[in-house]
């Protein structure tokens, strides 16, 4: 059955999981960045996030509760997990500790999603229960970012224009 559910997943699942995977091991290692490639995860997440929202509204009903409920946990956990990174405003760069957070959470959460719709595809008959949680997924995983966001823009602003990261 398993080798069944992994032949019927689409091959961008996979490319996604790998991606993801890639993302979080490059974390594990101190790094600097630029402050505006930090976004390009956070931005995919939140836009996946609120995917998960109009792609049950329909069907769920208090789907935009669940999603706000668990965006506002997410928004209130993410901030306190992931350090912010040091920023260097003259330069555009950010250095980022290494942590295996991003490793973890990205598994998480691309794991929770997996999980549920392949057990919505298994049990028909719970694919509204199965749903709402994937919602909840999503709005968590949205709130994360958007409160990790927050912080690296208060993080920005607070960071002097000409400062040394040294």
């Amino acid at each position: 059955m398993i080798l069944d559910i992994l032949r019927h997943t689409p091959v961008w699942v996979y490319a996604l999981a790998a991606w993801l995977t890639w993302m979080g091991l490059r974390r594990m290692r101190p790094r600097e960045r630029s402050v505006r490639s930090l976004w390009i995860l956070p931005a995919v997440f939140i836009a996946w996030g609120l995917a998960g929202l109009f792609a049950q509204r329909a069907a769920l009903p208090m789907a935009p509760l669940w999603w706000l409920l668990a965006a506002t946990l997410g928004g209130l956990i993410g901030p306190r997990l992931e350090p912010v990174p040091r920023i260097d405003r003259a330069s555009g760069l950010a250095v980022l500790a290494g942590t295996p957070v991003p490793l973890l959470r990205n598994l998480a959460i691309f794991g929770a999603h997996y999980l549920l719709h392949v057990a919505a595809v298994l049990d028909p008959a719970g694919t509204a229960r199965l749903m709402s949680w994937d919602v909840a997924v999503s709005g968590f995983c949205a709130g994360y970012f958007i409160g990790w966001g927050a912080c690296l823009a208060r993080a920005w602003r607070a960071a002097p224009p000409r400062a040394s990261l040294a």
